[in-house]
């Protein structure tokens, strides 16, 4: 895959009700698209991590830092930094965008 538009993907993830769509791996590259529930639980991980919100708006804690967040937002994530979306209005749903493989939401083993 070269190109998707997120409408097409949004219209997936709702129709299959899922929290998590894979939308490009590479060995080098893990894509995902993720909708967020209110709170969602607190994570770490072993590689960094870069948000794209695509539609919502909350709050994102990083760290000790907390930002409001809304479409169009990019909030980067150091590996091993604790992070949460909250305060989420309706939904949040945003791009996932890890460096590798081994870190993915979805658990696949690199």
């Amino acid at each position: 895959m070269s190109h998707v538009s997120t409408a097409e993907l949004i219209d997936r993830l709702e129709a299959e009700d899922e929290h998590y769509l894979e939308v490009l791996e590479k060995e080098s590259l893990s894509v995902e698209l993720a909708r967020y529930p209110n709170p969602e639980p607190e994570t770490t991980h072993k590689t960094d991590e870069l948000y794209v919100v695509i539609s919502g708006s909350g709050t994102a804690h990083v760290g000790n830092d907390e930002y409001a967040v809304e479409e169009g937002d990019v909030v980067y994530v150091e590996r091993g930094v604790e992070h949460r979306f909250f305060g989420i209005d309706d939904e949040l749903i945003s791009l996932v965008v890890f460096p590798s493989t081994e870190e993915s939401v979805l658990g696949r083993d690199p």
